[in-house]
C-alpha cells in the first residue's frame, strides 16, 4: 500500500474496531458521545478540507482577479443559502437531492479507477456503500439521525425498501471489481480500499462508519491531493488550511449559542444549515476533479 491516506484509513478501521470492542456500551450509548470522540478530526481534517477551495478555484483559473474573486464568493454563499431555505420548504426531496449530491461527491473525489466504465462504476459504488449500507443494516439508529434533517418516516421507509435492491447492486458491482483485480486491470489497493469501505459500514454504526470514513479517508485525500496538486509542504498546507476553518468553526459556535439563547433555530436548523453549507464545495469538486 502506497498511499498516504489508505495507510491512515486502514490504521484508523483497525483502531476504532479494538475502541468500539472496548467501550462499546459507552460509544454507542448516545450520539452526543459519538461527535465528541470524533470531535477533533471533524474539525482537522474534516472541516479543514474543505478550507481550500479558494486555492482550488484559483488552479483552475476561476478566480484571475479581484472581480473575479468577488463572484465566486457571492455564489459560494448564495448556493447553501438557497439550498438552506429550498430544503426547509421541501425536506424530503432536498434531503434526497442532498444525498445523491454527497454521495457523487464522495464517489468522485474518492476515485482511484482510470478506465471509463471502472470510474464510473466506482463513482456509483462508493456513494452506494456510503449511503445505503447504514440504511440496510441499522434502520432504527438511521431514523434517530434523519429525523434531524425534517426526514418524513414515508421517505426512511422508502429508502430503506430501496437499500435491498441496491445491496445486490453493491455485490454485483464489488463482484465486477474483485474479478479485475484478479485481470490486474485495476490496482490491489482499490480492492483493499473498497473491501475496508464494506466492512467500516456494515460493522459500525451509522455514524461511527462515517466519522472515521470522513475523517480519515475522504478528508485526508482530499487534502493530500490539493497538497500535491498546491505543491505545497505538510506545514504549508495545514497553515493554509486555519484561516477558514477556523471561521467555521466560530460561525458553528454562533449557531449553536444562538440555539441556546433563543428559539429562532433548534437543533434540526443547524444540522441542515451545516449540511447545507457543504453544498457549494460538492459542487466545486464535483465539477473540477476529472484528473
Amino acid at each position: 500500500m502506497k498511499a498516504l491516506e489508505l495507510k491512515i484509513f486502514v490504521f484508523s478501521v483497525f483502531f476504532f474496531f479494538i475502541i468500539v470492542n472496548l467501550f462499546e456500551n459507552l460509544i454507542y450509548l448516545n450520539l452526543y458521545n459519538q461527535l465528541i470522540i470524533f470531535s477533533i478530526p471533524l474539525i482537522w481534517p474534516g472541516l479543514a478540507h474543505g478550507s481550500l477551495d479558494i486555492l482550488t478555484a484559483r488552479r483552475f483559473n476561476l478566480i484571475k482577479s479581484k472581480k473575479t474573486f468577488f463572484f465566486f464568493i457571492t455564489i459560494y454563499i448564495c448556493i447553501p443559502i438557497s439550498f438552506f431555505f429550498f430544503w426547509l420548504k421541501f425536506p424530503d426531496v432536498f434531503f434526497v437531492l442532498f444525498l445523491i449530491l454527497s454521495g457523487l461527491h464522495f464517489g468522485i473525489s474518492d476515485r482511484e479507477s482510470k478506465l471509463f466504465i471502472q470510474k464510473k462504476l466506482e463513482v456509483l459504488l462508493r456513494a452506494l456503500i456510503i449511503i445505503f449500507l447504514p440504511i440496510k443494516f441499522y434502520i432504527d439508529e438511521i431514523k434517530e439521525i434523519f429525523t434531524f434533517f425534517f426526514v418524513s418516516e414515508n421517505l426512511i421507509s422508502l429508502l430503506f425498501i430501496w437499500s435491498e435492491f441496491f445491496l445486490y447492486l453493491i455485490i454485483f458491482i464489488f463482484l465486477f471489481f474483485l474479478v479485475n483485480v484478479m485481470l490486474k486491470k485495476i490496482s490491489v489497493n482499490l480492492i483493499i480500499e473498497i473491501t475496508l469501505l464494506l466492512f467500516c459500514f456494515v460493522y459500525f454504526k451509522p455514524l461511527v462508519s462515517f466519522f472515521i470514513y470522513f475523517c480519515f479517508l475522504h478528508s485526508m485525500r482530499h487534502l493530500l491531493y490539493e497538497k500535491h496538486k498546491l505543491n505545497l509542504s505538510f506545514k504549508k498546507l495545514f497553515i493554509k488550511t486555519l484561516p477558514m476553518t477556523i471561521l467555521s468553526c466560530l460561525f458553528i459556535i454562533f449557531l449553536i449559542s444562538t440555539v441556546s439563547q433563543t428559539n429562532i433555530l433548534n437543533l434540526n436548523h443547524i444540522i441542515v444549515a451545516l449540511s447545507s453549507l457543504t453544498i457549494s464545495h460538492v459542487f466545486l469538486i464535483n465539477f473540477l476533479k476529472n484528473d
